[in-house]
């Protein structure tokens, strides 16, 4: 895993793994994030010993790294003014309301890449078929 990972990324309650005899530790989602949890992380989920006996580990994640965009302050300037507001309006719904679009608009929400598939096929819906380009992109670790 990345040194500057940030932990904030992880989602509360997530499970972690301490168990340094797993054979799947360098390979496991769980096991590499807990080892960079902060020092002020005192208690959470973790999974339990038990699994070591098992012939396979049922809490197992790989290590998934996604390409995020981060904002999409550009991408209606080439729209037509009326399909502007219809267009915006959609993405808002889709992501979650107003407040929430302008997290991933200004770039303070990543956008996974399904968000940002679904963004591209909103606009050829209207007949855009230029390729939208985000702001900016970032590899961050996908925890589902």
């Amino acid at each position: 895993m990345e040194k500057t990972f940030d932990f904030r990324q992880v989602p509360d309650g997530w499970t972690l793994c301490f168990l340094a005899d797993c054979p799947r530790r360098e390979e496991c989602m769980r096991y590499q994030v807990a080892q960079l949890a902060p020092e002020k992380m005192t208690k959470g989920s973790c999974v339990m010993p038990v699994v070591l006996k098992r012939d396979s580990c049922p809490h197992f994640m790989p290590v998934r790294i996604v390409r995020a965009a981060a904002g999409f302050t550009q991408i209606f300037k080439d729209v037509k003014e009326r399909h502007h507001a219809e267009m915006r309006q959609k993405i808002a719904n889709h992501l979650g309301g107003g407040g929430t679009y302008y997290r991933y608009r200004n770039g303070s929400k990543l956008l996974m890449p399904e968000q940002q598939q679904w963004i591209r096929n909103l606009f050829k819906q209207y007949g855009y078929q230029e390729e939208i380009d985000f702001d900016d992109y970032r590899n961050v670790y996908r925890f589902d």
